[in-house]
């Protein structure tokens, strides 16, 4: 029996570490990419502006991508992987920093509202650990709650960030890329990369203060612990 002043003896779980692994009770759905849904999962996800790359570009990647596939079938070894990471979801994303589209996001009206629509529901239905607004794309690191799902939460943020930039700009039609990337972390070096990732995102892509907006908690530092340094491996989450 625990006696009266014992519990602080019993540290706190992690408030950041529902991590994937392969005995875990997911469900994996598919458009144009694979999306794991994990109960309480934690998740880095990158979502775009419509306009964000060219679309002779994004024809481009998936072919290369679709060959590079066959030719190189999984299990993948190490080095293999950060060849995939590298020329394909890296890649990507450096045309993304490239700074292609409208970039309404660089309005700072429209990227405070994205952050107050990411922001609404953290510590109800999620927690956010780190999100970045860029000026064509957003990157969010975070926990879901309770029978909080992946795909509706997504849906949720830019159907009512799509709204109100619309409002705010008084443009019509599609504001968001429909399909989102999501990466479930798999372990506390990955979240600690994933972090990185985002906090590196602005200066990589040659962006000065108040040319995006950026968040993180104000636990995670303590979280990562000997972790919160640069990580040795710069390689896409």
């Amino acid at each position: 029996m625990v006696q009266d002043g014992e519990l602080d003896a019993f540290p706190e779980p992690p408030r950041f570490s529902n991590f994937v692994t392969r005995s875990a009770d997911v469900e994996v759905t598919r458009r144009h990419m694979p999306h794991w849904q994990l109960d309480g999962g934690l998740y880095f996800v990158t979502w775009r502006l419509a306009d964000s790359l060219p679309q002779d570009l994004l024809r481009q990647w998936f072919e290369e991508r679709r060959v590079w596939l066959e030719k190189h079938p999984k299990p993948w070894d190490s080095e293999t992987l950060a060849i995939y990471q590298r020329e394909f979801p890296q890649r990507m994303q450096d045309w993304l920093d490239a700074g292609y589209g409208s970039c309404v996001l660089h309005n700072p009206a429209c990227a405070e509202s994205v952050a107050q629509v990411l922001r609404k529901f953290d510590g109800d239905r999620y927690d956010i650990a780190s999100f970045v607004v860029m000026p064509n794309h957003v990157h969010a690191l975070f926990q879901l709650w309770g029978e909080t799902k992946l795909v509706p939460l997504l849906q949720a943020w830019k159907g009512t960030s799509a709204r109100d930039i619309n409002r705010l700009t008084g443009r019509r039609g599609t504001l968001w890329q429909q399909e989102s990337r999501d990466t479930s972390i798999r372990n506390l070096e990955h979240f600690a990369r994933s972090y990185h990732y985002i906090l590196d995102n602005p200066r990589k892509a040659g962006l000065r203060d108040g040319e995006y907006l950026y968040y993180d908690s104000p636990d995670l530092q303590d979280q990562l612990g000997p972790w919160c340094g640069e990580p040795d491996e710069k390689i896409h989450p």
